[in-house]
């Protein structure tokens, strides 16, 4: 072997380690939508976030989060990040916290546990008892009433003149996650898929089957998207569309600025805008 041999070996070897260095470094960015975007993680080494909702007065993330039955006898905890001020906390006092409603137009919080209801104060960060004492809270929705959904029997209750009253259209269903979008289409999801409600015949007509639901949520336009285990979709005038290819994604919501903010099984992150894009655009994300 010559010495231009030699030299060429080394060049090789070098662009391919450049290569794997780039692609390492470029891809930690995912295209959604047709444009490119660097993860900023917000939160790290948080189990499995879930319902994340945006407080945009303040632009405070509220979310809930798995305990590790080796630290704590809760399943889960509610949190609070300020995406302006990097402030952040786990919010204390209520047991097994795993619901959040946001009313933006009062600034009123509330979060939900196995315990009752209670409203957060962003100011003193101090979760008070609202209502519902006893009561194992599963979900909560805002849309101007509060509803929230009970476990483990998955029924739906709405606040009526100060007091909560099962929602008789939806007792012949059990309901994990439920939604009304601007446009006062109702979703909701279970075990057995995602439907649309319609209100005029009360019959619930199949989005799609065989897709597990994780969030409802709405960007700052009224866009709808659904999180679910084989990826992120948008709703819209009844067509469900997937937007992002990512199996391991547990909660979506929009901050202040409309921008997206995700989480999966270890972080959640904000997708910021890139200059660069990846060398490795593959169909499916994962990170």
């Amino acid at each position: 072997m010559n010495v231009m041999d030699l030299q060429l070996i080394s060049f090789l070897l070098l662009l391919s380690y450049l290569s794997d260095c780039l692609s390492n470094k470029e891809c930690n960015i995912i295209k959604f939508e047709g444009k490119w975007y660097n993860k900023e993680v917000l939160w790290s080494h948080v189990g499995r976030a879930f319902n994340l909702n945006v407080h945009r007065h303040s632009n405070t993330l509220l979310f809930s989060f798995s305990v590790s039955d080796t630290y704590s006898d809760v399943n889960f905890q509610l949190a609070y990040y300020n995406i302006d001020t990097k402030d952040y906390s786990v919010i204390a006092g209520i047991a097994d916290g795993c619901a959040v409603a946001i009313d933006q137009k009062n600034d009123d919080i509330y979060l939900g546990g196995s315990d009752g209801i209670y409203k957060f104060n962003m100011i003193t960060t101090i979760a008070d008892f609202y209502k519902q004492k006893g009561i194992n809270i599963w979900g909560l929705f805002y849309k101007r009433n509060l509803f929230y959904i009970n476990y483990p029997d998955q029924q739906l209750f709405m606040r009526v003149d100060d007091k909560f009253a099962k929602v008789k259209e939806f007792e012949k269903f059990q309901i994990d996650y439920f939604y009304v979008s601007n446009d006062n289409e109702i979703i909701f999801s279970n075990k057995t898929g995602l439907y649309k409600y319609n209100a005029a015949t009360g019959i619930a007509n199949v989005i799609k089957e065989s897709i597990s639901v994780r969030q409802i949520s709405e960007d700052s336009y009224g866009d709808m998207y659904i999180c679910s285990n084989v990826g992120l979709y948008k709703f819209r005038k009844g067509i469900l569309i997937k937007i992002l290819d990512m199996k391991n994604i547990h909660g979506v919501a929009f901050d202040r600025d409309n921008t997206l903010v995700l989480s999966t099984q270890q972080s959640v992150f904000r997708l910021v805008p890139s200059n660069t894009s990846c060398i490795k655009d593959t169909e499916e994300e994962k990170w």
